[in-house]
């Protein structure tokens, strides 16, 4: 092993520097190192491993995309009635997005406007702009909250209300009557644009009459 390795440096060196080696005169240009490995494995004997040269990869190739001709007609698929399989086959869309709006419809209680899409984890903006024409909410939201009944996990399970919203209203309730939504705008500390997203959501389902 140690005169193979001696050997190995020696002939290296040449191949480098240039000069007459075993073979004659070798070039003054840098030499490969495969070819002094082959050199040296049919003058000596040794087995001298060298490291293979990488491979390039090539880009994978992009599928071409749907003609626009192709596209569905603008609103002509009900956001709150399609299923994932029917949205998978959409383009721009995919399984893995298609499950996500079937998720967060199932977590809402439907969707009550098109741009809602916006939130979807993932969905590129550009992307929504582009599949939301094809949408319309149809009847809107099918499951709502009670405002004034609800337990406090039912109120934080909504993704718009979560934990410190179902707090503040499990805390108003206590103190006094619900009789609207509205009565909560001023009542907790929520933002008008908070209230907004709750509105479309919470219904009152025990209305308070008043005493004769």
């Amino acid at each position: 092993m140690l005169m193979g390795f001696v050997v190995l440096s020696w002939a290296l060196f040449i191949a480098k520097a240039g000069g007459e080696g075993l073979l004659g005169k070798w070039p003054n240009e840098p030499v490969e190192f495969n070819e002094v490995t082959l050199l040296l494995e049919g003058l000596n004997g040794y087995q001298v491993f060298s490291e293979p040269r990488k491979k390039e990869i090539e880009p994978k190739a992009q599928l071409p995309r749907r003609p626009r001709s192709l596209w569905p007609k603008p609103a002509s698929l009900n956001l709150n009635k399609v299923d994932s399989a029917q949205l998978e086959g959409l383009p721009r869309l995919g399984p893995v997005l298609a499950a996500r709006i079937c998720k967060f419809r199932e977590s809402l209680g439907g969707y009550h406007s098109t741009d809602q899409l916006k939130e979807i984890w993932g969905l590129q903006p550009e992307v929504a702009e582009e599949v939301i024409p094809w949408f319309h909410a149809g009847d809107g939201v099918f499951r709502f909250l009670c405002a004034d009944t609800a337990s406090w996990s039912n109120l934080r399970a909504h993704p718009y209300i979560g934990t410190e919203g179902a707090r503040a209203i499990e805390r108003y309730r206590r103190y006094h009557p619900l009789d609207s939504i509205n009565a909560l705008r001023n009542a907790i500390p929520i933002t008008d644009s908070l209230i907004r997203r709750w509105s479309p959501y919470l219904r009152i389902c025990e209305p308070i009459v008043p005493s004769p």
